[in-house]
């Protein structure tokens, strides 16, 4: 087994396993996909399988480590990515859930401590979610895009998987995908496009979105109350922005609504952001408001 792995509970061969994974940073912006992960492994009751040692993989001078009170002691959280095992009713298979962070260091490590970790379980197909800002509006279902190595995963999705022509820097998300494709294993991303103009925190629509695809393809049925909850509160914190924003942001929304409602907005698949169009300045009030809420209902 790589060096890099740490495993956290017996390892051996799975039952027709997939992973599915998300990693916060260029292609999970900001960080509603780790959210999705997250909420599965809740959902599904999860249990810890594996870690990635991040002595190797992270400047700790750009993503520090950060401490907290736990029982009356502090302890420090390093960047994690870490792996579970889940058994989801009515997938008739095993889960791999990876909820991770970008590295800054050693990529093609990384990639090759995930393969070998795949190797061991004898995982060859492979689901990661992303999230990018996109001109939707928050008051519409969002939308999200497949890119595919393989028909089987329109089938499964119920999405066409059109193929990407874009060229330029890619994530760790595109990194991973080309070098598991290399080794002829079968993999599928989808990408959840989230309102450009909300970007202080993770957007619980686009879990919502990407666990019905999920659902679907798996045959599971998963309990989103939670993630529901969370998505009814963000629309309030929202529209109560709107509200005392003045008639300009507003306006904004109403056409990104008629954009959408007319022809749902082109936006293209692939592992880097789209170009946006410019908003200005018209929605600072609405990124202080969430970030003030974030500040208030977490104490670090």
């Amino acid at each position: 087994m790589h060096e890099a792995l740490r495993p956290l509970s017996e390892v051996k061969p799975l039952r027709d396993p997939w992973l599915i994974a998300a990693f916060s940073g260029f292609t999970d912006q900001p960080g509603a996909a780790n959210l999705t992960v997250k909420t599965l492994v809740d959902a599904w009751g999860a249990i810890p399988f594996m870690d990635l040692d991040p002595e190797r993989f992270y400047d700790f001078t750009v993503q520090r480590p950060r401490v907290r009170l736990e029982r009356g002691e502090r302890v420090l959280d390093w960047p994690e990515n870490r792996v579970y095992i889940a058994r989801p009713d009515g997938a008739g298979r095993d889960i791999l859930l990876m909820a991770g962070v970008e590295p800054h260091l050693r990529w093609r490590t990384f990639t090759l401590a995930i393969e070998d970790m795949l190797r061991e379980t004898g995982c060859t197909t492979s689901v990661t979610l992303g999230a990018q800002g996109s001109p939707v509006p928050h008051t519409r279902p969002l939308p999200v895009n497949l890119s595919a190595s393989h028909p089987d995963f329109e089938t499964a999705f119920g999405l066409k998987a059109p193929q990407s022509r874009y060229q330029g820097q890619t994530g760790i998300v595109g990194v991973l995908n080309l070098h598991l494709r290399a080794q002829g294993w079968k993999n599928a991303s989808l990408w959840g496009m989230s309102p450009h103009y909300i970007n202080t925190g993770p957007n619980p629509h686009v879990g919502l979105a990407q666990i019905a695809l999920l659902d679907k393809a798996l045959g599971t049925s998963t309990d989103l109350t939670s993630l529901r909850e969370q998505g009814e509160q963000f629309n309030e914190q929202v529209a109560e922005v709107l509200r005392e924003s003045g008639g300009e942001a507003q306006q904004y929304v109403r056409q990104l609504e008629e954009q959408y409602d007319n022809q749902r907005p082109s936006l293209p698949s692939g592992d880097a952001p789209a170009e946006l169009p410019p908003t200005g300045d018209i929605l600072d009030d609405l990124e202080k408001f969430l970030r003030d809420q974030r500040k208030g209902s977490d104490p670090q």
